[in-house]
Formats: C-alpha cells, structure tokens, sequence
C-alpha cells in the first residue's frame, strides 16, 4: 500500500491551488519575458514605422492552470498579420507554448522551464529545437510575411 499511498499523495500535491498558482505566476512571467523580448526586436522597424506592434491580452482556460489572462501580440506590416498567441502553459514536453500565426502557416515556440529558455518547436525532441534567438525569430517573420 506505500506504493499507492505515496503516489495519492504526489497527485494530490501536484493538484493543489497553491502549486497551480505558482505554476501560472511562473508561465507568465516567462511569457512576458518573451513578449519582451521579441517587442525589443523589433523596435528599430517600429521606429520606423515599418510595423506595426499591438499588445492585447487573451483569456486561457487550461485544466490544471484555470482561467487567466495572457499577453500576445499583433504584428502589422502592410495588409499582412502576424499574430504571436499563447496557447497554455502545460504542454506536453514542454512548459509552455506560444504559436506564431499568419496567412503562411504556424510556427511553434515552446518554453522549457529547466534551462529557463524559449525554444522553436522544429525538429524530432525538445533537446534539439533551435534556441529562439533574434536571428531565428526574424528568420521565422520574414516567412511568415513573405
């Protein structure tokens, strides 16, 4: 029966109000730090006024997490959108997901709390996936503006 009773416990543990919202405060701030980031990216063509950068809020609604509120963002150039949209914080294989969305396709970022980093969800495992770095990101908006 200790088999079964530590494994109740662990369920029960990882079921409490307390660590989902630990969990969510944790997703967020992660993605803020995205959002951040990747506004800090295109500052020089906003500057510019070679796009245009909106930040809006969506409601989420995930099983462990509840219902929050998170950041995205709408990148206009031209007629042309890209939106950057969350799509939750417990994902398989990752802690994280936000999709890159155009006209052109999706593109997959995924967070991996571990090593506190986003990744581009391309390749066969997580721990092959290209780092989201400036570079990878802008290499991904110019095909999905293309």
């Amino acid at each position: 029966m200790n088999g079964l009773t530590e494994f109740l416990r662990k369920q029960k543990e990882a079921a409490s109000p307390e660590r989902a919202e630990r969990r969510r405060k944790e997703w967020l701030a992660a993605l803020d730090q995205l959002i951040q980031q990747i506004h800090s990216w295109l500052t020089d063509a906003e500057d510019e006024k070679l796009i245009k950068v909106r930040k809006s809020n969506i409601t989420i609604s995930e099983e462990t997490l509840g219902t929050y509120q998170a950041p995205s963002l709408t990148l206009t150039v031209g007629t042309k959108t890209v939106t950057l949209k969350p799509i939750g914080g417990v994902i398989i294989g990752a802690d994280g997901r936000v999709d890159m969305q155009s006209a052109k396709g999706t593109y997959m970022f995924l967070y991996l709390a571990d090593s506190k980093k986003w990744v581009h969800g391309f390749g066969e495992r997580p721990s092959g996936f290209p780092e989201l770095t400036e570079k990878v990101f802008t290499d991904l908006l110019k095909r999905a503006l293309a």
